[in-house]
């Protein structure tokens, strides 16, 4: 993971180390340009003006974004304590939080919002909208969006899976660092230590330092020489004293925010002084954020291909729906990050049913086009035959 891509050298009251550019952050960004130039110029290769899906593209992006926050802030166990709370953390779409079906629900709202405000008609200067045609033109950009999205969740940590089978060959567990939302959940679950070793509450050196009671020989803290009985007295910096000093500097709300690395300070039983630096990372998780990103990559090259078959529009997105639909109840079953799980399970189950039925009820529609190119009955230009000619003489 990488949870601050850069920091801009421009020192503020806020930002005293520069702005940091966040992964999570970029990545939305990057999705929201190479979307629309994607469906753009699919648009116009489907006669649609692109300036349609670029005014179209900010209001599903901005209402999206305002679903999936808002949902997200909504699910929360606890919830937020008041309303002030609520809108001081609903534009803060960097720090993760977001829930996908929410966007899908904003995003449509944002659309349809759109449509009936300025597409719905047809004026002097623009079409009415074809609905279904244009949801098929973005349906590729829609999966694109997905993988770039995914890509942003991985390097901001979120959206994490459940602890790898260890006996599982077939899996490629990622290990993420201290800053990761993961290293919370499963301190707190007693699954592991914070860095890999324990220290004891109440031993004779409080006030000077905290004794370490059990080192992890696996952990990176084992390799950089810490071991039962020494005496930790700073981390990152900050003077330990106690043991409340040491769960307050190991607080994950108290974290610098893509700081990976650990400061240690200590003294070891021989009196000697150390300060070292080292990675501590967690249990290793299954990289659900990664499944996503390849499957909806694949997922993006069949709706291309797909399109050009479509036996009526509006299959495309179907199939989208389909698609994604069981994607995300399968991987639903590898996550365990905090999220509204019922939501998530049954918006995928009406996904699923939604796409069917929609493809189903596109395929027994005549084929679009198929009146259209049935040859009308061409108009003669010679008089009629003097029987039937009632001008005639």
């Amino acid at each position: 993971m990488w949870q601050v891509i850069y920091r801009i050298p421009i020192s503020t009251s806020w930002t005293p180390d520069g702005i940091p550019i966040y992964g999570f952050g970029l990545m939305l960004f990057c999705a929201f340009l190479l979307c629309t130039a994607l469906a753009s110029r699919r648009a116009a290769r489907e006669g649609i003006n692109p300036d349609v899906v670029q005014d179209l593209a900010f209001w599903i992006v901005v209402s999206g974004l305002i679903g999936a926050r808002a949902m997200s802030l909504l699910s929360r166990d606890p919830p937020v304590a008041s309303v002030w709370e609520f809108l001081e953390q609903l534009p803060r779409i960097w720090d993760g939080g977001i829930v996908l079906y929410g966007s899908v629900l904003g995003g449509l709202i944002g659309f349809f919002l759109a449509y009936f405000l300025y597409y719905s008609r047809e004026t002097p200067t623009r079409k009415k909208l074809d609905v279904l045609r244009f949801l098929d033109i973005i349906a590729p950009a829609i999966a694109l969006g997905l993988v770039l999205g995914r890509l942003g969740c991985f390097l901001n940590g979120c959206c994490y899976g459940m602890v790898a089978c260890a006996s599982c060959v077939s899996v490629t567990p990622v290990a993420f660092p201290l800053c990761a939302p993961a290293r919370e959940l499963l301190v707190a679950n007693g699954s592991q230590t914070v860095a890999g070793f324990t220290c004891l509450p109440d031993a004779p050196a409080v006030g000077r330092g905290v004794v370490v009671e059990a080192v992890d020989p696996s952990s990176p803290a084992a390799a950089y020489g810490l071991k039962a009985g020494d005496l930790i007295t700073e981390i990152n910096g900050k003077k330990v004293a106690t043991f409340d000093d040491l769960e307050r500097e190991f607080r994950f709300d108290r974290w610098p925010r893509g700081q990976i690395y650990l400061d240690l300070s200590y003294t070891d039983k021989a009196g000697l002084s150390h300060d070292v630096r080292f990675t501590p990372r967690t249990l290793g998780l299954y990289p659900t954020q990664l499944y996503e990103v390849i499957s909806m990559f694949l997922l993006m090259l069949v709706l291309l291909a797909y399109h050009p078959l479509r036996h009526n529009p509006g299959q495309v997105v179907a199939v989208l729906m389909i698609g994604y639909g069981l994607h995300r109840y399968l991987n639903e079953l590898l996550r365990d990050d905090p999220r509204p799980k019922g939501i998530e399970s049954y918006g995928s189950i009406i996904l699923i049913v939604g796409g069917l039925a929609l493809w189903g009820w596109l395929w027994g529609k005549p084929r679009a086009g198929e009146l259209a190119s049935v040859p009308a009955e061409p108009k003669s230009s010679q008089p009629l035959p003097e029987a039937i000619n009632p001008g005639g003489s």
